[in-house]
């Protein structure tokens, strides 16, 4: 299968995530530790079926426990943004993902930075006020967007570095366990000891968000880092908040339409976004 369409398939899934976010009845915290719990074990099964070795030291296994605990707030923080909010509003914040891995990109994989990241940092934040400035009450789900949005691509560079030492079975699977115990201890640390039961509803979107766009995406994502740079992945990946603004209004209607100067703030963030590699890749071919 062409590279490409692969990348796109997995967006394609991940688009998908804040609609089952906003479907399951419960809060932020609970929805990720279920995610987790579903992931971890498909995960294994998967990894069982295709016999593939899991074996690390303790070390290694340490160290993607520390990158799992950023995926798993980073799960945390994307679901309250939709919950405190709604899809368009945390996908409007979540955009800003391109900005935060193009600044990471270089101080975690020493590469050189991009002078235009400054240029586009300042468009993303024009945008964002504008957003704000008609949606006042947006304010809450556009941080914790962003938030979301800094949290991902820190995992999402770093796994570009991990991929080489790693295979994506064993980066995936020790994440995610890592980001269960974090969110596990988290819950403690709330005060929050109950788990809701899920209804027959939230089973099934649980399974969905779990196993599809969960296990089978993300273990896919890590894998085809060894095709694409990080950043390659995170700029094509500007595709999830058009995926998940388009879905959330074709599915929830009401509820995710928004005034006129949203949609004008989050055009002027998606056409920054979008044009970001070309500049770049001009810029780049141009002093080569």
């Amino acid at each position: 299968m062409n590279k490409f369409l692969q990348l796109h398939i997995i967006i394609f899934f991940w688009g998908f995530t804040p609609i089952l976010g906003k479907l399951i009845s419960f809060g932020a915290l609970d929805l990720v530790w279920f995610r987790l719990v579903f992931s971890v074990i498909s995960l294994y099964l998967f990894v069982l079926y295709k016999k593939e070795s899991l074996k690390l030291g303790v070390k290694p296994i340490l160290h993607l426990f520390w990158v799992g605990a950023i995926v798993g707030y980073h799960w945390y923080l994307f679901y309250h943004a939709i919950k405190v909010s709604n899809v368009s509003v945390a996908m409007a914040g979540f955009s800003t993902i391109t900005l935060f891995a193009s600044v990471l990109q270089p101080i975690l994989l020493q590469k050189k930075f991009f002078w235009g990241d400054f240029i586009y940092g300042i468009i993303l934040v024009i945008g964002l006020a504008i957003i704000f400035n008609f949606e006042p009450s947006s304010l809450s789900g556009l941080i914790y967007g962003m938030l979301a949005a800094l949290t991902s691509a820190f995992f999402g560079v770093y796994n570009g570095k991990l991929i080489n030492n790693y295979g994506a079975y064993k980066i995936t699977f020790y994440e995610f366990i890592g980001a269960l115990v974090t969110v596990s201890i988290t819950k403690l640390f709330t005060g929050d000891f109950n788990l809701p039961i899920p209804e027959w509803n939230d089973t099934i979107y649980l399974l969905l968000l779990s196993i599809v766009c969960t296990t089978i995406a993300f273990t896919w994502s890590v894998e085809i880092l060894k095709l694409f740079s990080p950043l390659t992945i995170i700029i094509t990946n500007n595709l999830e908040p058009v995926y998940g603004i388009v879905f959330g209004v074709l599915i929830f209607g009401d509820t995710e339409y928004m005034s006129a100067g949203f949609y004008i703030g989050a055009l002027l963030i998606l056409a920054s976004v979008f044009t970001y590699p070309l500049i770049k890749s001009k810029f780049s071919s141009e002093h080569t």
